[in-house]
């Protein structure tokens, strides 16, 4: 996830971040992992990086600074020049198997560069925030589907969702996640009665962590229209199925 923050800089060429990867997974007892923060643009670049645990109340996201016992990002700070990487090293310092699973978000900012001449421009600073599972077992490689082979589908026997009424009379789709690992949603459309599909949102749609519930407003009006039904795509499936909603919920 990618997010900008405004402020005032020179209007010239702004530091261009990539950063890999995307998603961080630790085996229930490995101590680390690193993260590539590359420079891709024409000015030095200062930058932050934070571990904040993340959880998620009353259908919203919870960030707070997670505690320096249980995961370290070193270096916290950095400055990378044009066409420069840095690789940030991610670390559990107790690297014992967890009762469940564990999440926390990387947060990567980038700094107002300081002693640059001060200008009328608008200047995007960006932030990046990756998602870090600590799981609770070993996972699986997801093989990578060959031509003509059975489609990878995200088991939805633990998952529960309901639509309900929102604001202005639209709808509001909330799931729950009785499993033990969190899920990713995306790729979120509606289906009509007569087989005409439409997104509602064709990106990330979000994260629905272990034992927790999560709820996003819907563009599409409260009830839904007879026949209508939602799909998305759940982690990595090749591709999308039906959401999986309770009967009273619809």
């Amino acid at each position: 996830m990618v997010a900008a923050v405004g402020g005032v800089a020179p209007a010239r060429a702004a530091a261009i971040l990539q950063v890999a990867p995307v998603r961080m997974e630790f085996e229930p007892t490995q101590q680390g992992q690193t993260v590539q923060i590359a420079n891709k643009g024409q000015d030095p670049v200062e930058a932050q990086v934070r571990i904040m645990r993340w959880t998620q109340q009353d259908g919203q996201d919870q960030l707070s600074p997670a505690a320096s016992s249980e995961l370290v990002a070193s270096p916290p700070i950095m400055h990378i020049a044009p066409g420069g990487q840095q690789t940030v090293r991610v670390i559990r310092l107790h690297p014992t198997t967890p009762a469940s699973e564990l999440s926390y978000r990387l947060l990567i900012d980038e700094l107002p560069q300081q002693g640059m001449p001060h200008g009328t421009g608008l200047r995007l600073l960006m932030r990046y925030s990756i998602p870090v599972f600590v799981n609770i077992t070993h996972t699986t490689p997801v093989p990578r589907p060959q031509h003509g082979t059975t489609p990878i589908r995200t088991d939805l026997s633990r998952v529960h969702a309901q639509v309900a009424a929102g604001n202005d009379g639209k709808a509001e789709l909330s799931v729950s996640n009785d499993g033990t690992h969190a899920i990713r949603i995306s790729a979120l459309s509606t289906a009509a009665s007569g087989g005409q599909t439409q997104f509602v949102d064709s990106g990330l749609v979000g994260y629905v962590l272990s034992g927790q519930r999560m709820s996003w407003p819907l563009n599409v009006p409260y009830p839904l229209p007879p026949g209508m039904t939602l799909k998305a795509r759940f982690d990595d499936d090749t591709e999308v199925q039906a959401v999986p909603l309770d009967g009273a919920g619809r």
